[in-house]
């Protein structure tokens, strides 16, 4: 026991220092010696929780909750297993949780926060954010920059844009470096066209993140509404970069969605949209936008990305003779292209289906001269001389072509052995039944354009309003933005806020 209460002692100064793997290992001894005892279960969830180790932190808290007596524990379990159950996206689990919490001890003002937040990100009618409104109502005192910034949000989505603002400016004034309280702020401001306001406060959520394509978007609109064409331009452009450089491809076309809208001139809205498209499989869609955007674009030496593109469909689709003509167009008049190797691997893969072997040939050796170690060239090119009837290149491509296929294989059991090993040695055993919950097994958002016209539309923000905002018809026609890119991200310090020193786990503390 006295080694137990060393080991608590350090467990806390590694805590307060932030150095989590350390605080981890030690609560491991702890429960080598006793796995019964609670106070080391609960900050090896904590520890995992911090290290973003959200299953082994559920595993941990579940344990805890198990054989905890004390409900103001067994609350702090419940809200930790929530969180976890947040950062895997599963809201629906965290809601019930950290009302489970609440129920335990409802003097928490954490609970109702959570269980506030958690309505306000799934809320998809407005019974779902007057809930959100309820629960926020009665946080005031626990984290009051993050209350204000989501009753602004939940006003916002409302419709009650004056609310709105009053909310988002005390939470601004609180914590003046969220830029999304900022970006609710101007955009409500926007709506109710104080453009001033909206400039300003629009202005410095692109100042805090850059690299925000909504910041941009919504900037580059009330440029636009405030004839300030250039800077507008400017603002697009900036959007259009960072949504090019977002990996998710379905968030990518949403973004060049809302710009085509907006900017209909830019071909590059059309091409990238297209190129999205594309990459969905969504051919058809595809071919009509890289079409749109070479005909705005006449700079022929500009198109070679649309024709590239449009040589690839044709490929996928097994139009081989078009393939190539579009192809051939694409390196024409993009000859210095290092990344021309997998359009000549194309090229030669068509003329080989075509029965043309010679100039098969000489487009995957120039694929190959661009990038020596692409599988699929040698591939093909083991596949032409087969054809062809030269056993001796077929095989010493096809050998090349193994050869880098093996070197490219990912022995996923060696994976599962070294995670399964981990496993065994530094956790013990409990109930199986965490084991089989769902998210863990899947665990692995005209020159002038009206203001109302561009916020139904661009942004689709909710279209009831109880203030006496006076807009016409068509605005209250306005659909509901899908806010799912970037609600997760609401209020930027979200996570930095825990119970850890609430935790109660001496006799007279409890």
């Amino acid at each position: 026991m006295k080694n137990i209460n060393k080991y608590l002692q350090e467990v806390d100064e590694h805590i307060k220092n932030k150095n989590y793997n350390d605080a981890f290992t030690l609560c491991n001894n702890i429960l080598s010696i006793n796995s019964n005892n609670i106070e080391a279960i609960f900050k090896a969830g904590y520890c995992s929780y911090k290290l973003k180790k959200y299953d082994i932190s559920m595993m941990h808290f579940v344990r805890a909750s198990l054989l905890e007596k004390f409900n103001i524990n067994k609350a702090i379990y419940k809200y930790y297993i929530g969180r976890c159950y947040d950062c895997f996206g599963a809201y629906k689990e965290a809601l019930e949780y950290f009302k489970n919490a609440y129920n335990l001890d409802n003097s928490n003002k954490y609970y109702t926060l959570w269980i506030g937040i958690t309505y306000a990100k799934t809320a998809v009618n407005d019974i779902d954010y007057n809930n959100s409104l309820m629960y926020l109502s009665m946080s005031l005192g626990s984290e009051d920059y993050l209350v204000y910034g989501y009753i602004g949000f939940c006003h916002f989505q409302l419709g009650n844009y004056n609310k709105a603002i009053t909310y988002l400016d005390k939470s601004v004034k609180l914590k003046d470096d969220d830029y999304l309280s900022r970006y609710y702020l101007g955009n409500a401001y926007f709506i109710i066209q104080l453009y001033d306001k909206a400039l300003e406060h629009l202005s410095e959520a692109v100042k805090l993140k850059d690299d925000d394509f909504n910041n941009w978007f919504s900037l580059g609109l009330l440029n636009k509404v405030i004839d300030e064409n250039t800077l507008s331009d400017e603002c697009f452009e900036k959007a259009r970069n960072i949504a090019l450089n977002n990996d998710n491809i379905e968030e990518s076309l949403n973004c060049f969605i809302k710009l085509a809208d907006y900017q209909n001139d830019e071909y590059l809205n059309y091409l990238y949209l297209g190129i999205c498209y594309a990459k969905l499989e969504s051919y058809k869609d595809a071919m009509h936008y890289l079409l749109k955007s070479i005909d705005i674009n006449n700079k022929y030496d500009n198109n070679y990305l649309a024709y590239h593109w449009i040589g690839y469909i044709n490929y996928m689709d097994s139009e081989y003779e078009d393939a190539v003509k579009y192809l051939e167009k694409s390196v024409s008049l993009n000859s210095y292209n290092e990344e021309n190797y997998m359009t000549f691997l194309w090229i030669g893969d068509c003329y080989f289906k075509l029965g043309n072997y010679k100039k098969a040939s000489i487009n995957l050796k120039k694929s190959l001269e661009l990038k020596d170690d692409e599988p699929d060239a040698y591939k093909v090119m083991s596949e032409l001389y087969l054809k062809m009837g030269m056993k001796d290149k077929y095989r010493h491509y096809r050998n090349k072509y193994k050869s880098l296929i093996k070197n490219d294989d990912t022995d996923m059991n060696d994976f599962y052995n070294k995670w399964n090993d981990y496993f065994q040695d530094n956790y013990y055993t409990i109930e199986n039944s965490i084991f089989e919950n769902e998210v863990l097994k899947q665990k692995a958002f005209e020159n002038k354009i009206d203001i109302k016209k561009i916020y139904n539309n661009a942004l689709g923000f909710c279209n009831e309003c109880n203030e006496d905002i006076v807009l016409d018809e068509s605005y209250y026609n306005a659909k509901k933005v899908d806010i799912s890119y970037f609600i997760n991200f609401l209020f930027q310090d979200i996570n930095l806020n825990d119970l850890y020193n609430l935790y109660s786990y001496s006799t007279e503390k409890k």
